[in-house]
């Protein structure tokens, strides 16, 4: 297996496993028998109505629906693809938010977190003097990909006059409170008390632009009254208000995300901003094939406790027959011996961290499991009699790697093995599209520069 950063396979939750193989990619629970889907969603089988978010398994053809905080949650479980492709050779250097020469504009990134919309930003020539964010994970991957300048912070407790006066302000805060999948406290929650914190920001600072990124939530029937008079505080301050919902399968990325986008420019420069139409080639055209359909399956990480009991007990490997990269894998059983994922194997003998997995997946519904040298059985609209499964691989998430691309962001861009699994998904999940983010920030920059 290639090394590749944060592309580790995990696999699926206790209660998702019985099920998640029944479902066709490009379907979800629905689609599973009565009884099945009764098991599956419990109590919430009716409240669930038609979300078709629970298990829902991607396909290959089409873009993935929006990469959350939370990729573990049951109510998110999107699924990779199981249906085998012909994939294309490994490019490892995947990027879609090509370098401008620098603008000379500079900036003061708030609500920062691991830096996808600085990738973008950066991409698009500004200089970003300043990052900022509370969360401590967010601020150690910004700080691994970009540099020291940016900074652990509570940005209610912050003196903003200690902040660098800059051309542009950037940055989403935290967006919770107005989420539809939250609680909907909006502005009254702590963290939607913080969009204000932004304003008052903008007002001491008065920058010629700025940009503000949140959910769609904001614009809801629910939470517009707050959206409305955002809107009216920041034309009260000094600022042209454009804003616009963008959906990032519009620009070029592989994913349905839509977040509303509020750029102001300060009046006295007499511009009003006005957002980019996607390039030539951009609308809607991504989908996972084409971000992901390179990256082979991944391996499995082991912990140091687990590589030190192997590297004390060459017996324990020997048992867990290491095969080279040449020939198949045994099976995978479902044991674990001493905290070593018994049938997991060495993919590079100098590389003992990295386990290549390949599982020869049985589970046998109506006897349909399928054979590589046999033509695929049909896949009917709905699986009473089960479903071909593919021979080798199991279904299981998107890895981190997988997100990150998804989400637009350069496979320069690595998120530090110290940080937890979950921190991972969330600091990528709460990300800004990399390239939605390179596309505002280069219309704003010839705007501005004309």
């Amino acid at each position: 297996m290639t090394n590749i950063p944060n592309h580790y396979g995990y696999g699926l939750r206790n209660d998702e496993k019985p099920y998640a193989h029944k479902i066709p990619d490009g379907g979800n629970w629905r689609d599973l028998l009565e009884d099945d889907q009764r098991a599956f969603m419990k109590g919430a089988f009716y409240s669930g109505g038609e979300q078709t978010t629970y298990l829902r398994k991607m396909s290959w053809n089409e873009p993935a629906l929006t990469i959350t905080a939370s990729v573990m949650a049951k109510a998110t479980c999107h699924l990779h693809p199981t249906t085998p492709i012909e994939r294309s050779e490994y490019m490892g250097n995947f990027n879609l938010t090509p370098q401008l020469p620098t603008n000379g504009l500079t900036v003061l990134e708030l609500f920062c977190g691991g830096g996808l919309g600085a990738i973008g930003f950066k991409a698009a020539g500004y200089d970003i003097v300043k990052a900022m964010d509370f969360d401590k994970n967010a601020v150690k991957a910004y700080r691994h990909n970009f540099g020291d300048y940016v900074e652990q912070a509570d940005i209610n407790e912050i003196d903003i006059d200690s902040l660098p006066d800059t051309d542009v302000i950037f940055g989403g805060p935290p967006c919770q409170d107005f989420s539809v999948a939250g609680k909907g406290e909006g502005a009254n929650g702590e963290r939607g008390k913080l969009v204000f914190r932004y304003l008052e920001i903008i007002e001491r600072k008065q920058p010629k632009a700025f940009v503000f990124e949140n959910v769609k939530g904001l614009i809801t029937k629910r939470h517009r009254p707050t959206f409305d008079a955002l809107i009216e505080r920041f034309n009260e301050i000094g600022y042209e208000i454009s804003w616009k919902v963008l959906s990032a399968w519009d620009y070029g990325v592989a994913q349905k995300r839509e977040r509303v986008f509020i750029v102001g420019i300060r009046k006295d420069l007499g511009i009003t901003f006005e957002f980019p139409k996607p390039l030539e080639g951009d609308y809607q055209t991504k989908v996972l094939r084409d971000v992901i359909g390179d990256l082979p399956e991944p391996g499995v990480q082991l912990n140091d406790k687990q590589i030190a009991y192997l590297d004390r007990n060459p017996a324990s490997v020997a048992k867990n027959r290491p095969v080279t990269m040449g020939e198949p894998s045994r099976t995978i059983p479902a044991v674990m011996s001493k905290g070593v994922p018994y049938g997991l194997f060495y993919a590079n003998h100098d590389e003992k961290s990295y386990w290549t997995p390949k599982s020869e997946y049985t589970y046998d519904q109506a006897n349909r499991v399928q054979s590589l040298d046999k033509p695929s059985n049909t896949f009917p609209a709905h699986h009473n009699s089960g479903q071909p499964i593919h021979p080798t691989e199991a279904p299981r998430r998107f890895t981190v790697r997988e997100c990150l691309r998804i989400q637009s962001a350069p496979d320069t861009y690595v998120l530090p093995d110290d940080i937890s699994l979950s921190a991972q998904y969330r600091i990528v999940g709460n990300g800004i599209a990399s390239r939605v983010a390179w596309y505002v920030g280069r219309a704003l920059a010839e705007q501005l520069l004309v």
